[in-house]
C-alpha cells in the first residue's frame, strides 16, 4: 500500500521536474525574442531618430504594455483612444469569473470595481455551484441511462461480451459529448475569430479553459475593436460556458464509472438472458427489472 510519505516524495518530484522541464523548454525562446525585440528597436532609431535613446523607448514599450493591460490601448482603424470594456466583454468578464477560468483579460482598473468584483464573487461562485450541482443531477443520470440502454443492445453484446459492452456504451457517449460540446464549438471558434491559430494552440486554449485554468496568453477577440469584439465576447460566453460544463460532466461521469460499473454488473437479469437469445437475430427483448435503471442512479 502506498504511504502517504511515499505519495508527497513522488508529488514533490513531479512538481520540481515539471518546473524544470517547462524552464528548460522557454528560457530559450525567450531570450531569442529578446535579442530579436532588442534588434527592431536599434534598427527603428537608426531609421528615424538617431538622437532617441534606447533607454527612453524600452521605458515608453514598458509604459504601453502596462496600460495594455488595463484594457486600453490604441486603434489603427479607427484612429482614436478607444476602450477594451463593452457589454459584450463585461459579459465576458464575469463568466470567467465565477466560472473560475480568469483569463484576465481585460484587467480592473477602479478600486470600487475591484471591491464589486469580490463581492460579486463570493455570490457568484455560490450560484454557479449550486447551477453545476443541479445539471449535474438532471443530465448525468440521462447519459448513464443511454449508456446502460445501450449496453444491452445486441449489436454490441454480439460484438463485445456483457461486461465488456458497458464500457463501450460508457466511452461511445463520452465521445458524441466530447464531440458534440467540444471539439465542433471550439472548431467554430476557431473558424469564426482564430483561423491562423495552430492545432497546438487551438488544443492548447481549449485544454486550458476546460480545466479552468484559463491563462489568458490567447485569446480570440483580442484584436477586434467596438461591435465586432462585443459580439465576439458574447459567443466567447457562451464558449466557455459550454466547455466548462461539459467538462465537469465528463469528470464526473468518469469519476463515479467504477461503482455505475460494478452496480450494472451486480443486477439480476431475467431468464431471457441475451447470451441465450443470440441465436435469435430478428427481434429480441431483454426484460429488465425496474430496480436495474432506479438502482444505479441512487
Amino acid at each position: 500500500m502506498l504511504k502517504l510519505s511515499h505519495f508527497l516524495i513522488c508529488y514533490l518530484i513531479f512538481l520540481l521536474f515539471g518546473a524544470l522541464i517547462f524552464y528548460e523548454s522557454n528560457v530559450v525562446e525567450e531570450k531569442k525574442r529578446h535579442i530579436y525585440v532588442n534588434n527592431q528597436i536599434k534598427q527603428f532609431i537608426n531609421r528615424n531618430n538617431k538622437c532617441l535613446k534606447e533607454h527612453d523607448l524600452y521605458f515608453y514599450v514598458d509604459y504601453f504594455l502596462d496600460k495594455s493591460h488595463t484594457g486600453l490601448w490604441y486603434s489603427s482603424s479607427s484612429k482614436a483612444n478607444i476602450t477594451k470594456w463593452t457589454f459584450g466583454q463585461g459579459l465576458f468578464f464575469i463568466t470567467s469569473l465565477i466560472t473560475t477560468v480568469g483569463y484576465g483579460a481585460p484587467n480592473l482598473i477602479t478600486s470600487y470595481g475591484k471591491i464589486l468584483c469580490i463581492i460579486y464573487t463570493g455570490i457568484g461562485l455560490i450560484l454557479a455551484s449550486l447551477f453545476q450541482q443541479i445539471l449535474h443531477h438532471q443530465l448525468i443520470p440521462i447519459f448513464y441511462r443511454i449508456i446502460f440502454q445501450l449496453a444491452m443492445n445486441r449489436y454490441i453484446i454480439y460484438y463485445f461480451t456483457r461486461y465488456r459492452s458497458f464500457f463501450v456504451s460508457f466511452l461511445l457517449v463520452t465521445f458524441l459529448i466530447t464531440l458534440l460540446f467540444i471539439i465542433i464549438p471550439t472548431l467554430f471558434i476557431h473558424n469564426m475569430y482564430v483561423p491562423k491559430w495552430s492545432l497546438i494552440e487551438l488544443t492548447y486554449f481549449a485544454v486550458t479553459t476546460n480545466y479552468l485554468i484559463g491563462f489568458g496568453d490567447l485569446m480570440p477577440c483580442s484584436d477586434l475593436y467596438g461591435q465586432s469584439r462585443s459580439t465576439c465576447a458574447i459567443i466567447l460566453t457562451i464558449y466557455v460556458i459550454i466547455q466548462v460544463l461539459a467538462a465537469s460532466i465528463l469528470s464526473h461521469m468518469w469519476f463515479i464509472l467504477p461503482r455505475k460499473s460494478h452496480q450494472f454488473l451486480r443486477q439480476q437479469r431475467h431468464h431471457s438472458d441475451p447470451n441465450i437469445n443470440m441465436i435469435d437475430n430478428k427481434k429480441f427483448s431483454i426484460d429488465i427489472n425496474d430496480k436495474l435503471l432506479e438502482n444505479v442512479f441512487t
